[in-house]
């Protein structure tokens, strides 16, 4: 009895603390129960590969919504980065320096993003939607806005397996694994969390904000260029069109996840989950025979109830601590937030 108990007890703390688990498994359900053949080791293995892009870019995300910011390059990013995978300067380079070559480009891509974040008073939003389109036409310039396939030994990232298990799943566990651990057990994960709560308190503490800040956009931006060699490696080729509507995917699986886009609470295990559901329902909506657009509408319907809930949230905050009508918006685009330090 005291087994069933403590059992009992454990999976009513998984489930408080991951509140998505039970939604992904009915989703499961119910499509293994209308689809006969969506219930195959090969189809959860396709969800899985499918998945591992947007988990791996999600994580990110969840860094720097965390800090109450956002990133709408991070399509943008993957495309450029695959972009320059592709060039001539670079493709015909070993394996390894290739690989290193574009996380350092994604670096780059972040710091750019966290630098103007980070040491000006322009929101995050103008920031990213600015630089989204600096990198989706660099990356057109670099390709030509043609396909160009990829060498053979540029693709096994994305085709390859371990154990039975296909190498972009294992890129996925471990970048979830490594940013969990990063997010609950490190100084900077503390830091991320701090400033995403209060950023007023976290100046008046001393706080390295803008640093934090940086960190945050260059994780987004390296992860953003892991993501795009799995991608591409799994295509076989770089497309003009590939990472079109990613970011909103992207932030979608992440506030799915339950992270709040006021910053300061969320996790890496809720972001798995969302990314999780949405390529589930995806793929779901391919079994159905419904239209592509679908898809669009419920990623979009999401987004729209986590701003009016974090809306109705902040309202209610304000109200209670008699901020209503008094507040404008910092920096990061909330209300009462302070100037970096």
């Amino acid at each position: 009895m005291s087994r069933a108990t403590d059992c009992y007890g454990r999976l009513r703390a998984v489930l408080r603390r991951e509140p998505l688990l039970p939604v992904l498994v009915v989703v499961l359900l119910g499509l293994a129960a209308s689809y006969h053949e969506f219930a195959t080791v090969a189809n959860f293995r396709n969800i899985a590969v499918q998945a591992s892009p947007l988990i791996v870019a999600a994580v990110g995300m969840t860094y720097v919504i965390m800090t109450a910011g956002i990133d709408l390059s991070v399509g943008s990013m993957l495309f450029l980065a695959a972009a320059i995978e592709s060039s001539r300067a670079v493709v015909g380079l070993p394996t390894a320096v290739v690989f290193a070559v574009i996380c350092a480009t994604g670096v780059l891509m972040g710091l750019l993003n966290g630098v103007a974040v980070a040491f000006t008073r322009v929101p995050a939003l103008i920031v990213t939607l600015a630089t989204m389109q600096v990198f989706r036409g660099a990356g057109g310039h670099v390709t030509g806005q043609q396909n160009i396939d990829l060498p053979a030994n540029l693709r096994g990232i994305g085709t390859g397996s371990l154990l039975g298990v296909p190498t972009p799943v294992l890129i996925a566990a471990a970048v979830a694994l490594g940013g969990g651990f990063v997010f609950s057990r490190t100084t900077f994960g503390r830091y991320v969390q701090a400033v995403g709560s209060n950023p007023d308190a976290a100046v008046n503490a001393g706080l390295p904000v803008r640093r934090v800040l940086v960190g945050a956009y260059a994780v987004a931006g390296l992860l953003a260029a892991v993501a795009s060699l799995t991608q591409t490696a799994r295509l076989g080729a770089v497309q003009p069109s590939i990472g079109q509507g990613f970011e909103l995917t992207v932030i979608t699986a992440v506030v799915l996840g339950g992270t709040t886009l006021f910053g300061g609470r969320g996790s890496i295990g809720g972001t798995v989950l969302g990314a999780l559901v949405l390529t589930t329902v995806q793929t779901g909506l391919v079994f159905s025979g419904a239209s592509p657009y679908v898809f669009d509408i419920v990623r979009g319907s999401v987004l729209l109830a986590a701003v009016l809930a974090a809306g109705a949230r902040w309202r209610k905050l304000a109200h209670a601590v008699g901020l209503t009508g008094r507040g404008r918006p910092s920096r990061d685009g909330r209300y009462g937030g302070a100037t970096s330090a």
